[in-house]
């Protein structure tokens, strides 16, 4: 044996130790990050990100330092059902925000003297209650960018609440916690002398499973708020986690999805569906990174299916002539009626929009409506076609 044939072989032996020791140890990281997802304290961490607040986005008593015009904004103080005590703001629609006198009473003290004007312009414009998603505020610049939006090109008043844990609010997260959370939102809307039917629910991303919680609970009451708007939902919190893929390609989460009693959230809103009875629109961008839009697809089909019959199932392979012919027949059959109840349109370069036809609505007495864009990312709320779909779907523009 030669002596360069003796010295490489060491070498090559050192080489596999250390990539073995490498990927030995990314397994076991891998392995730590699964125990600590599935304990109830981090995951609760993760799912509702609620101790992230960007540059410290808390000053609420001065709403005027994140962009909202001086006088506009009035800093609240909610108590849920079990008395914890939240953090909210109500912005006035630009209408009836251009009626009040400027400058704005002087607001030296925090009492926030146009509080007073709060059951008028309840009464003059409807309202869009805000759930928003996980991570920050009411007071981060994403928000208040939708806050402006609503306010100005749809002409409503906003109520922007942060759930329990949140900012300035009391308590720490959990799922019934929030949901209560949405609820006191409402009532305390209703109690100002708003009319159910003028109190848009909208929520984005995390904020859609309380959205979802909210209108349900209505449904189950008999309670018919103007409408139901999801943007970026997700149709349950297991389905999200195992199509979640760290930087694209890595399904670090998947094992939690296919572990019966993995103790997961349970934000489920396509089991809610039945209970939703207000027109709901649902709004997806194809480029959103965080939640892939199936999601939104699989919660319209919810609402669409009692007016469907039941979707063509592949029978296993080997398929025979007459089970093939029969598949082809009844996935034909369902494609023709879901072209009678749904009316599909496609905008090019912007996206496809679905809604229930007319007979359909007289029929439930709403409107059920998917909006899927091509662009938009995650915060699709700042598209203006959103905004628009919004405005003409809900009567805003009326």
């Amino acid at each position: 044996m030669s002596a360069t044939k003796a010295t490489s072989r060491p070498l090559t032996n050192t080489v596999y130790k250390r990539v073995g020791v490498v990927f030995g140890g990314l397994a076991a990281l891998y392995a730590l990050a699964l125990v600590l997802v599935m304990t109830p304290f981090i995951q609760t961490h993760v799912l509702y990100a609620h101790y992230i607040d960007f540059l410290w986005y808390n000053k609420f008593d001065h709403p005027e330092h994140y962009g909202l015009a001086p006088g506009k904004t009035v800093n609240l103080k909610l108590q849920s059902a079990d008395n914890t005590t939240l953090g909210a703001w109500f912005i006035f629609a630009d209408p009836f925000y251009r009626t009040m006198p400027y400058p704005p009473p002087s607001n030296a003290d925090f009492t926030f003297p146009n509080q007073k004007h709060v059951p008028d312009a309840l009464q003059a414009a409807p309202t869009i209650l805000f759930l928003h998603g996980n991570t920050g505020t009411r007071a981060h610049p994403l928000r208040t960018v939708l806050y402006t939006a609503f306010t100005s090109r749809l002409g409503a008043n906003v109520l922007a609440v942060d759930y329990r844990g949140y900012g300035d609010s009391e308590g720490h997260p959990t799922a019934k916690g929030v949901g209560e959370d949405a609820r006191a939102a409402w009532d305390w809307l209703v109690e100002r002398g708003a009319k159910q039917e003028d109190i848009l629910i909208l929520g984005h991303s995390l904020g859609t499973a309380m959205a979802g919680l909210l209108a349900a609970g209505l449904g189950r009451e008999g309670v018919h708020p103007r409408g139901t708007v999801l943007m970026s939902p997700f149709s349950s919190i297991r389905s999200l986690v195992d199509q979640y893929y760290l930087f694209g390609f890595l399904p670090i989460l998947k094992p939690l999805s296919v572990i019966p009693l993995a103790p997961l959230h349970h934000f489920d809103t396509l089991t809610l569906v039945p209970d939703i009875k207000s027109s709901v629109l649902i709004a997806h961008a194809d480029n959103d990174a965080d939640i892939p839009s199936s999601h939104a697809q699989i919660l319209f089909d919810a609402f669409l299916s009692p007016h469907l019959p039941a979707p063509a199932k592949l029978p296993p392979n080997p398929l025979s002539h007459s089970e093939w012919e029969n598949y082809t027949h009844v996935d034909a059959h369902w494609e023709a009626k879901r072209t009678e109840v749904v009316k599909s349109m496609k905008i090019e370069g912007y996206g496809v929009y679905e809604e229930t036809e007319v007979r359909v609505v007289k029929k439930e007495g709403r409107k059920v409506a998917l909006l899927r864009t091509e662009s938009g990312g995650h915060d699709i709320g700042r598209v203006e076609g959103v905004q628009d779909a919004i405005g003409r779907m809900f009567g805003f523009y009326n």
